[in-house]
């Protein structure tokens, strides 16, 4: 397992074993991402998370701040770091974005701004999954976390698009518009525009370092 993933990848092999799925010879992508979801606190995988950032967080400037990112993946299958995007102005923490996430993992990195001349940390990542059907799609997950939290408040968006939706540079200044008026939750199931059958809600603290969570999930389970 690589630096800034926790949990067993959650399977197939993992159903059989639970009296549920024992008997069932077709466990499908929704039965795998519904274990997942139902098991995002078990292992105490997602303390390890939190504690792995907070120690991250150790490692950066405490007066610029930054914004201490938790994905957790109940897809059903494994999803690939396809890009990121940043608005001029941050940068991942001390460790890389994770490359894969499997299903029922919790993956946790930093994003920071770059100095006092630049202190907003405004960033997007976006990983590459399947919808129910097992067509593939790309999960976006953005965050604004300005350093002045008089004036400014975190804000936080998603949205889930068919594959290489987010390599039109044009949509970008969409999608930080759309987050400027998201507020700090977002709720993936009323976003009619999703790809067919997925879910991908976010939500962000207010803190200097705000923790943001991320849920990647089907409709329906």
């Amino acid at each position: 397992m690589g630096d800034g993933l926790f949990g067993n990848p959650i399977t197939n092999s993992t159903l059989e074993g639970m009296p549920d799925y024992e008997d069932n010879k077709n466990i499908d992508r929704k039965d795998r991402a519904r274990v997942a979801l139902n098991m995002r606190s078990s292992e105490e995988k997602s303390v390890r998370a939190v504690q792995y950032l907070q120690t991250m967080k150790d490692q950066c400037d405490g007066e610029l701040g930054g914004t201490l990112c938790l994905l957790y993946n109940a897809t059903g299958d494994p999803i690939r770091y396809v890009t990121h995007y940043d608005w001029g102005n941050g940068h991942p923490g001390p460790t890389p974005y994770p490359m894969e996430i499997a299903n029922g993992q919790w993956a946790a990195f930093l994003h920071v701004p770059l100095s006092t001349n630049k202190p907003y940390a405004t960033g997007a990542i976006v990983y590459r999954g399947k919808d129910p059907r097992g067509v593939d799609c790309d999960w976006m997950v953005s965050w604004d976390n300005p350093t002045d939290k008089i004036n400014n408040t975190p804000k936080a968006y998603s949205e889930v698009r068919e594959k290489n939706h987010f390599f039109n540079s044009d949509f970008w200044r969409i999608i930080y518009n759309k987050m400027q008026s998201s507020g700090i939750c977002y709720d993936g199931d009323k976003d009619v525009d999703n790809s067919y059958g997925c879910s991908l809600s976010v939500s962000i603290g207010s803190n200097r370092f705000p923790i943001l969570v991320a849920v990647f999930t089907l409709q329906g389970v």
